[in-house]
């Protein structure tokens, strides 16, 4: 029987690949990012967390 699916982990997976997609786009140093780059990193980050929890509602 399948386990069932929580949340925490579905968040936690789409937060991953954010964080590793930002980190080949912008580079590995976060601290030599642009304001404009954290910006788009913070927004991916909001977008991926409100994605997550849709497809585990459906």
């Amino acid at each position: 029987m399948a386990s069932p699916v929580r949340l925490a982990d579905v968040v936690e997976d789409a937060l991953i690949a954010v964080w590793a997609e930002a980190h080949r786009e912008f580079g590995p140093d976060e601290r030599a990012w642009t304001s404009a780059q954290v910006r788009e990193y913070e927004l991916r980050l909001d977008a991926a967390r409100i994605d997550s929890g849709w497809a585990v509602a459906r």
